[in-house]
């Protein structure tokens, strides 16, 4: 699929990202779906493919400036985001000195990771990987980190396992939520795995509700957890 795109500067705590991303998600949505039946099983196919994963999303953009905060803490730390999408945490992180790993299910992720890594000279390693049915064959990482990926009833439990899986004894998982209904649940879980957490809440610039030039912003959770096994 051929997007219309845009570069956008990021500025993430000290750290400044050059990307490259679709320019309009609604209109690329459209035409992906264009010509295709409502009822039709090719509809779940196509829905499969919808590139929200090609904007920069809030909690993307909290997680990223989170991350851009640990400053040197995080050189030489093995470090694994699952649902990266444009991997801005990713790519903050490598930008930091961290050994990171990106990983996603979406085709085109990859590509757009490509081009990413050659705008800020960086280059990491990507793995296709459905956390929804994977299993821990990666080894263990000292930092798991995600953002916005508790959107279906399924996810608490699925996300906590999978994450709490690739995490190192004594290790980190970092996850941006924007304030979705599966969020509490999902820390309930995370408990049940033997971690505890702490909730920090950021306003960023969310640029989806900028209609007027206005520069709104949304509150996003970033949540820190840390096993005690």
């Amino acid at each position: 699929m051929r997007y219309e795109l845009k570069t956008l500067r990021e500025k993430l705590g000290p750290v400044e990202l050059t990307l490259e991303t679709i320019a309009d998600l609604d209109r690329a949505i459209d035409s992906l779906c264009e010509g295709v039946d409502e009822k039709s099983a090719e509809r779940i196919f196509v829905e499969e493919l919808c590139p929200y994963f090609g904007v920069v999303w809030p909690a993307a953009r909290a997680l990223g400036e989170h991350v851009a905060r640990m400053g040197s803490w995080l050189k030489d730390q093995r470090i694994l985001e699952v649902g990266c999408g444009l991997a801005i945490p990713s790519l903050v992180a490598a930008k930091l000195g961290a050994r990171v790993t990106a990983s996603d299910f979406h085709p085109e992720v990859p590509v757009f990771l490509a081009r990413n890594q050659r705008h800020n000279e960086l280059t990491f390693p990507y793995l296709h990987l459905d956390w929804r049915a994977s299993q821990n064959n990666l080894g263990k990482f000292d930092f798991v980190i995600g953002s916005d990926v508790l959107y279906e009833n399924s996810h608490p439990k699925d996300v906590a396992r999978t994450l709490s899986s690739y995490c190192e004894k004594k290790g980190h998982i970092i996850l941006a939520d924007p304030g979705r209904s599966y969020l509490q649940a999902f820390l309930d879980e995370l408990q049940g795995f033997g971690f505890r957490y702490d909730i920090l809440i950021r306003n960023v610039l969310d640029g989806h509700n900028d209609r007027a030039g206005d520069r709104r912003t949304k509150e996003v959770f970033v949540i820190s957890c840390t096993s005690q096994s």
